[in-house]
């Protein structure tokens, strides 16, 4: 998935965030409390507008490509 690997060059391919970029911005594990605590709602703003250094997806994800992302990051959780 396209979508994914743009989130890979931070978060890595596991979404732990545990590359060299995740490690400089202090990103959080996909899989950790604190992110799977948060709404869809709240994933999704967080994709589309951006927070802190992550940069806004809204202009390249469609909306149903945003929520493929949220679906991902709910996955992780389970494993």
């Amino acid at each position: 998935m396209a979508r994914i690997r743009k989130c890979s060059a931070c978060h890595g391919t596991d979404g732990k965030g545990d590359t060299a970029m995740g490690k400089k911005m202090g990103l959080r594990d996909f899989a950790s409390p604190e992110v799977q605590k948060k709404s869809d709602d709240d994933l999704t703003t967080i994709i589309s507008d951006g927070k802190d250094k992550m940069p806004s997806y809204k202009k390249s994800l469609k909306p149903e490509q945003i929520k493929e992302v949220v679906d991902y990051i709910r996955s992780l959780a389970k494993k």
